[in-house]
């Protein structure tokens, strides 16, 4: 079976076993499990990817895959399906593109939406940063080369508590109503910045005009970090650097800086040119990759089967 349907039932499957591995823990910590070799499994047919720098998984959109250019692109991001057919290309009106470093997709309030992190900041000069924030838009997978435009919902602009930082790691807590992000030189300081409270019967309310606060809340003892991501079930971490990723888990209702402060999982993946995203899959264990320059390449991680690592 191909196609959205495919994945459905791989998902499936997967909260079936993460159930079952779940229910082996005496003490309702997640049970991890191993990660198998990662391996290239396609090129992004559209050529104006040529840095890919911050990948989603699709949502609302369940096979599809979003993923932004570096600094010095349009304040535009592109969908592509596993085997890297170009599906769409939206532009973010009113969005200001002056370093785009990561992305990530959530679900809260039924609704399915996609985070842009303009927080890059390689001088560490900037005195505020923003996070775009816009509901992630309906695709027909059946389509090709879309293209359409995308309103922002939420523009949460924020500085970092000790200054500025150069950060190309975010992910979304949507039950617990936190960002985290994660700064890529020095210390590798993870920090907590809120989401707005609902307002208007919608999921995501409106901030003040000032900026808000990110705050630290844990130190990473890793290498250089350029992308992050939340499990779909809240539980685990994935952190990226160059060469490898880093895994950290909670156990339900544990607080996120809690796990981060324990040592992580290494994850060894497969060489890449300049690896700066990484996702989740829609199974919600499979790991999925791209690197800079053109074509990208897309990379896939699965987890291994068997007992729990």
């Amino acid at each position: 079976m191909n196609g959205p349907g495919r994945w459905t039932a791989v998902a499936a499957a997967a909260a079936l076993a993460a159930c079952a591995l779940k229910a082996q823990s005496p003490d309702g910590a997640p049970l991890g499990r191993s990660y198998g070799a990662g391996r290239r499994i396609a090129s992004l047919a559209d050529p104006l990817i040529d840095e890919s720098s911050g990948l989603a998984c699709g949502r609302r959109n369940v096979g599809a895959f979003w993923t932004h250019n570096d600094s010095g692109d349009a304040t535009r991001i592109f969908a592509f399906g596993r085997k890297g057919e170009a599906l769409a290309t939206y532009v973010i009106a009113e969005a200001v593109a002056i370093d785009w470093e990561d992305m990530a997709s959530f679900s809260l309030g039924g609704r399915h939406y996609l985070v842009i992190a303009d927080t890059g900041d390689n001088a560490r000069v900037r005195p505020r940063v923003t996070l775009y924030f816009i509901e992630e838009p309906a695709l027909d997978l059946s389509k090709r080369g879309v293209a359409g435009r995308a309103e922002i919902v939420q523009a949460i602009t924020f500085t970092f508590a000790d200054g500025p930082q150069d950060c190309e790691s975010v992910a979304v807590d949507a039950a617990g109503r936190c960002v985290y992000l994660v700064s890529k030189r020095g210390k590798r300081t993870v920090y907590e910045l809120p989401l707005p409270a609902a307002a208007s019967g919608k999921p995501l309310g409106n901030w003040p005009p000032k900026a808000q606060v990110a705050k630290p809340v844990a130190t990473l003892a890793i290498g250089e970090t350029t992308a992050m991501d939340l499990s779909p079930d809240g539980l685990r971490a994935v952190v990226l650097t160059y060469r490898d990723a880093y895994e950290y888990a909670r156990r339900p209702r544990e607080p996120w800086p809690t796990a981060f402060r324990r040592k992580p999982r290494r994850i060894s993946l497969p060489r890449r040119r300049q690896g700066e995203s990484i996702c989740y899959g829609p199974d919600g264990w499979t790991l999925y990759l791209t690197s800079e320059k053109a074509p990208a390449p897309l990379f896939e991680v699965p987890a291994a089967a068997g007992p729990p690592g």
